[in-house]
């Protein structure tokens, strides 16, 4: 069995049988989305049967073994498998939707470049395509990684997005943004924290000074 072509969300999928494995006329044929029936046809009883979600957008050629799936949607993501004359065939044919993407990311130790990852288990969803967005701005296509400079980003609080895409996911499915990707909590430490660290010597000196001058004071008073 092999795919026709593209299975996208809205297109069209066309399976076909292997010819090498067709040795004679084809009596009767099954084939099953997963454990469910999608389409079944026997010569003895003539009719044609199209079950479920399949109804109205899916035909067969009984002289071929041929299934057409129009009107493709997410739900029709699985493995496909055929009986013809009774004969389970051994290939299969898997349609999978891509994951919901998390991003991951790994900084040099200066934390000057960051990689981020655009993670998900693709497993029978490839080939996959990958796009990535900073802030409000665009989708730009790409790779499944993306390089960041600190120079580069102009704001370190850019967010971060990243979607993944193939033939059956319709416009994809896109992680959660992630921020702050440099730690800018660390590097505002580094100048905050001596100005910080000197009020907080100079109000201690100055309540030192406080109470020894009221102690001095109410020693005076004695």
């Amino acid at each position: 069995m092999k795919l026709c072509q593209d299975g996208k969300v809205g297109g069209e999928l066309v399976l076909k049988l292997d010819k090498s494995t067709v040795t004679g006329p084809i009596t009767s044929i099954l084939w099953k989305h997963g454990k469910n029936k999608v389409v079944e046809w026997d010569k003895d009883f003539g009719d044609l049967e199209i079950y479920g979600a399949f109804k109205e957008r899916t035909t067969l050629d009984n002289t071929t073994g041929e299934l057409r799936i129009s009107g493709l949607k997410k739900t029709d993501s699985g493995v496909y498998s055929v009986e013809f004359n009774s004969k389970l065939l051994d290939k299969t044919y898997k349609l999978s939707a891509v994951p919901k993407p998390t991003i991951t990311s790994s900084c040099n130790a200066n934390k000057t470049s960051c990689t981020l990852t655009c993670e998900g288990n693709t497993t029978d969803a490839e080939p996959v395509t990958y796009s990535w967005k900073v802030g409000e701005g665009a989708w730009e296509d790409g790779g499944k990684q993306l390089i960041v400079s600190k120079s580069d980003t102009g704001k370190s609080t850019n967010k971060y997005t990243c979607k993944m895409n193939n033939t059956v996911s319709g416009e994809g499915e896109v992680s959660e943004p992630v921020g702050e990707v440099f730690g800018p909590g660390e590097w505002t430490l580094i100048s905050v924290l001596p100005i910080n660290i000197g009020a907080i010597v100079g109000g201690v000196v100055i309540v030192v000074l406080v109470a020894i001058v009221i102690t001095g004071k109410n020693r005076t008073s004695l």
